[in-house]
């Protein structure tokens, strides 16, 4: 999703980001670039619904099966 796009100027970069470590157990360091995974809202939302939480994979495939992810234009 472009967040530009749907809601103009105030959209513009934004973005939300899923850890892949829980919040709940936190490391000392975290490596930014292997550990958050940019997802539009829904998507997020989504992924929370269970838990523990969907892999971005088990998301992409549930995507997938319903047909979404490439009816809609969802980029995970």
């Amino acid at each position: 999703m472009r967040f530009d796009k749907v809601y103009g100027k105030i959209g513009a970069g934004f973005i939300e980001v899923h850890r892949l470590r829980p919040v709940s157990r936190p490391v000392d360091s975290a490596d930014p670039v292997k550990e958050l995974i940019p997802l539009c809202s829904n998507c997020h939302r989504m992924i929370h619904r269970r838990s523990p939480a969907l892999s971005v994979a088990e998301l992409r495939e549930c995507l997938d099966l319903r047909g979404a992810a490439k009816s809609d234009g969802a980029a995970i």
